[in-house]
């Protein structure tokens, strides 16, 4: 049954605190502020729910009020629930969107809120004893009371599950690595038949993994998986692979669709595994299938016995046995140990896993003195290129263009070791290289583009110093990448979608064109966007992005992850004032209005009459403001106007 909701917004003692505004649960400290209320000691027993198509910029939410919801019974006895779920499926059809996701945790099931109410809400209760009953259970669950997902017009991957993995088991294919099905038993009740699952790339041969799978079902897992989730922390978990040289199939060889999958029956099959083990004297913890040589191979894990772990949470798990090697595996890769970890007892305490990797290997415990380079083009399309070392007497030194402050030489090798090169063929921007697991902490992204070699003393071969430079952090020698740009909306769209939301844009962009050419300098145009209070202005602190990201739409990417900081901070911290519920969707049409003029052009404009210093421009709905550095942490407006082309006249009319 649906009420009329009480007018305006109902506020309850916070159920935290009780109503004192101090958290009690810090004996030592019995005056703390209560994190849950500020302090208020009061909490409003509302949430808004925001759906947001960052495609078109269209925007939906849903107040969630006592009585405003129908609640519906649970499967726990006697109680009932306001069921949010249906709320989120609404409002997600009203902007378009399809593929929701929680910015915070990209990758995971989306969990739509579930108001649990207390066990004396029944529904032949007068509205007045339910709707204060649904206060108090509102309020509970408004410690986070504006909830942000973010969808897109389409699905990146097909929505069918059995699609979906064919799709990415024909991309394993041509990046010659293994796809994983992995099903673990659950920690916590290891003889309920509950299992952890995670589909996942892997370089052929890596250890198994200790982290507890990502999804709670195989159906989440196949229908939530796409090629930036199976492929993240790839690295990491590639560590300790085996190093080898890539000689991919030929293309007449390989399929041009994807092959057929039965998930009911891949799925039954691992659980099978896992079932079957149990009637040997020794459970297993686990099973996985392997997509390796165009077909699945299944195997059942256990407990390592040589490094006296557990099968118990953290402990590592072995394959029973291993696929046989994949047909594509070449001869392997030169590598010497790394001389600041060799001193190590074994590779599992070395402090390498646990500080981002050392400096002299990157955390692979190993210097390569080859490589395999894999640019990923679209799905369809695979470039693998191998760089051995010289073998016999070194050819003539490429030419040296510089040097470091230190006084080591910068050569520049032939075209084969620039990737610029490779790239531009392929129809691939340069600028838009990252890892495949999107991780670049490793990438030499300097030393890929352009053959930059540095010899760290007389005498060496530059081609070895370079791969061994590029190398570092690559486990197994395989250096990952793509060039294809983050599948994000135009600048135009993002700055629709903060001012429907109720905030600002701040975009910082530098001018590094006059370094074209000049090595290891910064070049081209970098950028830094972030959404912000519409208040923001200087000194703009934490709401500062700098320009660090050598794309525009990298910078939009990370701008669309970070979201809920800024729209966390503009909640009303007075309880009595309700959160607004931001919407630019007309139910009848469903139109969001024309999106602005494209701010792009006139950004660059600024920026080049500044090279080298990084312009920071504050966009919202009232004004427009115009920053430049002043000293290495703060700024200073130099402008300030109703649009963007009178503040960026303003600006470049005093150069």
């Amino acid at each position: 049954m649906t009420d009329q909701p009480p007018t305006g917004v109902t506020v309850v003692a916070c159920p935290w605190c009780h109503g004192s505004g101090q958290d009690t649960n810090y004996y030592d400290s019995p005056d703390r502020e209560c994190d849950s209320c500020g302090g208020v000691g009061k909490r409003r027993a509302q949430l808004v729910l925001t759906v947001v198509n960052i495609d078109t910029g269209a925007i939906a939410s849903a107040n969630v009020l006592p009585g405003g919801t129908t609640a519906t019974p649970t499967d726990a006895g006697p109680f009932w629930c306001l069921d949010l779920a249906p709320v989120l499926v609404g409002l997600a059809r009203q902007v378009a969107a399809v593929d929701l996701y929680d910015p915070e945790i990209p990758g995971q099931p989306v969990l739509a809120p579930w108001v649990q109410l207390a066990r004396r809400w029944q529904p032949d209760l007068p509205a007045d004893q339910r709707h204060a009953l649904e206060s108090e259970a509102i309020a509970a669950e408004a410690y986070d009371p504006w909830r942000i997902w973010l969808g897109r017009s389409t699905p990146e991957l097909p929505t069918d599950p059995a699609h979906r993995l064919a799709t990415l088991c024909e991309l394993a294919e041509l990046l010659c690595l293994d796809l994983v099905v992995e099903a673990l038993r659950s920690s916590l009740a290891p003889d309920s038949g509950l299992f952890h699952w995670d589909i996942r790339f892997e370089l052929p041969g890596s250890p198994t993994t200790a982290s507890v799978g990502r999804y709670d079902s195989f159906t989440d897992a196949a229908t939530w998986i796409d090629v930036a989730r199976a492929s993240y922390a790839l690295v990491d978990r590639s560590r300790h692979a085996p190093a080898h040289y890539v000689t991919p199939r030929p293309a007449s060889r390989i399929t041009h669709r994807p092959p057929p999958v039965d998930p009911d029956q891949l799925e039954r099959r691992i659980v099978a595994d896992c079932l079957a083990a149990l009637l040997t004297d020794v459970p297993a913890p686990g099973a996985q299938a392997i997509w390796r040589n165009g077909r699945w191979w299944h195997t059942t894990l256990r407990a390592d016995s040589d490094s006296g772990a557990g099968a118990g949470p953290g402990g590592r798990l072995v394959r029973t046995w291993q696929p046989p090697p994949p047909t594509w595996q070449g001869p392997p890769i030169p590598y010497r140990p790394c001389p600041d970890c060799a001193h190590w007892p074994s590779w599992e305490h070395c402090d390498c896993a646990r500080i981002n990797g050392c400096a002299t290997c990157g955390g692979t415990h190993r210097i390569y003195h080859g490589a395999t380079v894999t640019i990923a083009v679209g799905r369809r399309q695979v470039r693998h290129l191998n760089w051995p070392p010289h073998s016999g007497t070194p050819p003539t030194p490429p030419p040296r263009i510089g040097y470091h402050p230190g006084g080591k030489p910068i050569h520049q090798l032939p075209p084969e070791y620039q990737l610029t090169h490779q790239l531009t063929a392929l129809g691939l921007d340069p600028t838009e290289l990252t890892t495949l697991d999107g991780l670049t902490m490793h990438l030499r992204d300097h030393e890929l583009l352009h053959g930059y070699a540095t010899v760290p003393r007389t005498g060496s071969d530059p081609v070895t110093a370079y791969l061994e430079n590029v190398t570092n952090g690559h486990p197994g020698g395989r250096i990952l990448l793509h060039a294809t740009p983050p599948k994000v909306p135009p600048l135009a769209t993002v700055v629709k979608m903060a001012y429907a939301l109720g905030l600002a844009l701040v975009v910082s962009v530098a001018d590094h064109r006059r370094n074209d050419g000049i090595p290891y300098q910064i070049q081209g145009l970098r950028w830094g966007v972030r959404f912000a209070p519409p208040d923001t202005t200087s000194p703009l602190g934490r709401w500062y992005p700098g320009a660090y990201e050598p794309s525009l739409p990298k910078a939009i990417a990370q701008a669309l992850e970070y979201v809920r900081n800024a729209s966390n901070t503009i909640v009303p911290t007075d309880p009595t004032t309700p959160i607004p519920a931001p919407t630019n969707v007309d139910d009848g049409t469903g139109d969001t209005g024309g999106d602005p003029v494209d701010p792009v052009p006139t950004l660059t404009a600024i920026a080049t009459h500044h090279p080298g210093t990084v312009v920071t421009i504050v966009l919202s709905p009232q004004r427009y403001d115009v920053h430049l550095p002043d000293g290495p942490h703060h700024t200073t407006v130099v402008a300030t106007a109703a649009t963007l082309t009178e503040a960026a006249a303003e600006v470049m009319a005093d150069v």
